[in-house]
């Protein structure tokens, strides 16, 4: 059994949304909530020691700004990878810790499906994911020990455009049932609707399927 016992947060926040017309996806309200202020309850509840979020803080309250670190991948939009890269290097190493690895476009993230993860990962000492409904591994919904996350990054090198699947070559991850509303991200205003039922409050001028666009 392993010792890990702190738990820190890392959300990825970049990219361009080109699929959402440009719109910053983590800002956009669901149930009049912004996405990464969802995100980040989520968090609250598992609860975590730390909150890195990689890229624009749009959609997080102000009241909770204060409380995270802001970082950017390096150069901008080169990105997941980059942007996980950029968050661990700000971290202070800690042998004994485990790191969340999030999108932060995902409404409906749980906070118990996070302590399931991290739980899991401070258990076994291990790499952990899941898998959505269609049995795809998901890499940004992830738990690392944070030795092996810097040891994972080391060996890539320089991570600009490079794939997040690269992380795991050479890992075999436990893998734990989380419910599809954890691992559910949108790229475009269908997949909006399609997951929170509502419509878009801001029309992307970029969707020519979104009601006329916004002017």
């Amino acid at each position: 059994m392993s010792s890990l016992s702190t738990v820190r947060a890392l959300v990825l926040t970049g990219g361009r949304s080109r699929r959402f017309g440009g719109v910053h996806k983590p800002s956009i309200p669901v149930g009049g909530t912004p996405v990464l202020t969802r995100v980040h309850a989520a968090l609250a509840a598992v609860p975590v020691d730390g909150v890195w979020i990689s890229g624009p803080l749009d959609g997080l309250a102000e009241g909770l700004r204060g409380g995270v670190r802001q970082v950017f991948e390096r150069p901008r939009y080169s990105g997941p990878l980059a942007g996980i890269a950029a968050a661990v290097a700000d971290m202070p190493e800690d042998p004994q810790a485990v790191v969340l690895v999030l999108a932060g476009d995902v409404p409906y993230t749980d906070a118990t499906d996070l302590a399931l993860l991290a739980r899991t990962c401070a258990s076994t000492g291990n790499a952990v994911s899941c898998a959505d409904d269609e049995g795809r591994l998901q890499n940004l919904c992830a738990a690392w020990p944070d030795p092996l996350l810097r040891a994972r990054l080391a060996a890539i090198g320089d991570p600009a455009d490079t794939a997040v699947r690269r992380l795991w070559e050479g890992v075999e991850p436990a893998l734990v049932p989380v419910s599809v509303r954890s691992v559910e991200d949108f790229d475009t205003v269908e997949d909006y609707r399609r997951i929170t039922g509502e419509a878009p409050p801001r029309c992307p001028r970029a969707d020519p399927g979104c009601g006329g666009g916004a002017g």
